[in-house]
């Protein structure tokens, strides 16, 4: 800690010109003190890195050519000394970059010549209307990148991603470890879209990653009990063991408005006592537009609602509990507790090769539908209370009133009765 302790240094000149660009690496220096003083131990950073990049900000914000020069000349002094530093044996043998490697990247940053892969990810994310659990994969996606980059020993700077890289990303990160066709998919295509955005804001040229999307597979060829086969709904029996297992009050009432709902628990897990009026559920925001609906409460379901939410004000939660993830996500934790709660009934079922079970929490949406299908309700209503978008939906929707709708959707959700176990 540096307490109250005054920090001074000095300029070592009376050339005013000098002391006036030497001041920028005297500040560096005083403010890498305070930030090492504050910093946990273990989260250090490269500071070579940080150092570049302050570097790189004084350079922006040099006032005139001269202080630029100036500045230009120290940096390139900086990037010598890196290099005969760390060829010092003592200093090099458990560095896995080369000298020349860190040397020269530290001049690549600090002059503008090479960007950090994150460098603008918060400033693109804020402009997409991506949800939070998007944001959050892009943000991981990115890091898996880096990740690779580094086991891989190629150099993590936008300028430097091109289409080979990108192409071994794809086949040795994650075509060959078998990663499912669609989370391969939708990684390239975020990193597709953070990289059109920097050409179309910031100036990088070229897309690496346009063209390395893995092809779909036909449905003919895949197998639907094999390990590329599609997730399914829970069965009776599942449906049974899982309600009468001795789950905590959050997961078995959590549980039941899924299964009498059709409603993914990022919806539920966003619920307030203002969402659950006029016999409904009012949801607010999700994957598509067709997301945002209102949903009848089932019967079977209101002495639950009553109880979550008496006594609350309107914004607050019903499930109030629920811990709220970095990513705002509310129902990671219990999401992570069903799994365990579905493991330990011996609900499950993972067939080999396959990377995660054909059951999951989102089974019970799935059962829903099955179950509302099998009733003989209209695919239309079905469409509409799950949330799904659907162009057929949508055009045969427009010949019921908005009363006559509602009416169907009640009728939709009451079909579905749990199973009696």
């Amino acid at each position: 800690m540096l307490g109250k302790k005054r920090l001074v240094r000095s300029l070592q000149t009376t050339n005013l010109d000098i002391a006036r660009a030497a001041r920028w690496g005297v500040v560096k220096d005083l403010k890498a003190e305070v930030t090492a003083a504050g910093r946990p131990k273990g989260d250090q950073g490269d500071p070579v890195i940080q150092e570049a990049l302050e570097w790189r900000e004084h350079i922006t914000r040099a006032d005139d050519e001269d202080e630029r020069e100036v500045l230009l000349d120290r940096i390139v002094e900086r990037a010598e000394a890196i290099d005969m530093a760390i060829r010092r044996p003592s200093l090099h043998d458990h560095d896995d970059e080369a000298p020349a490697d860190k040397a020269q990247a530290f001049l690549d940053l600090a002059t503008g010549k090479a960007t950090p892969l994150d460098a603008f990810l918060d400033r693109w994310l804020n402009a997409t209307t991506y949800n939070d659990k998007t944001k959050q994969e892009a943000r991981q996606t990115l890091q898996q990148f880096a990740d690779w980059c580094s086991e891989n020993r190629r150099r993590m700077f936008l300028e430097t991603v091109d289409d080979r890289v990108a192409a071994d990303f794809r086949d040795e990160a994650l075509v060959n470890r078998s990663m499912p066709w669609k989370t391969a998919n939708k990684k390239l295509s975020l990193l597709r879209q953070y990289w059109k955005w920097l050409g179309n804001n910031r100036g990088i040229k070229g897309n690496p990653w346009l063209g390395k999307s893995l092809p779909k597979l036909k449905r003919n060829r895949i197998d639907p009990d094999g390990p590329l086969g599609p997730e399914r709904a829970f069965t009776d029996e599942e449906m049974s063991t899982l309600l009468r297992g001795d789950p905590d009050l959050d997961l078995a009432d959590v549980m039941k408005i899924a299964a009498l709902s059709g409603m993914r628990i990022d919806e539920i897990g966003r619920l307030r006592v203002k969402d659950c009026r006029n016999d409904c559920f009012s949801v607010w925001k999700g994957k598509t537009d067709a997301a945002v609906r209102k949903v009848p409460i089932h019967s079977a379901l209101r002495k639950i609602v009553a109880r979550r939410t008496k006594g609350r004000s309107d914004d607050g939660y019903i499930f109030p509990d629920f811990p709220e993830g970095l990513d705002g996500n509310r129902t990671m934790a219990v999401s992570k507790r069903f799994y365990t709660y579905r493991r330990g009934l011996g609900v499950d079922d993972h067939r080999p090769g396959a990377r995660r079970s054909k059951v999951n929490f989102h089974s019970f949406r799935r059962w829903f539908a099955t179950k509302a299908e099998a009733s003989g309700q209209p695919p239309n209503v079905i469409f509409k209370v799950m949330g799904w978008d659907e162009k057929g939906a949508a055009q045969m929707l427009r010949t019921y009133s908005d009363a006559e709708l509602v009416d169907l959707k009640r009728k939709c959700v009451e079909a579905v009765r749990l199973p009696r176990g």
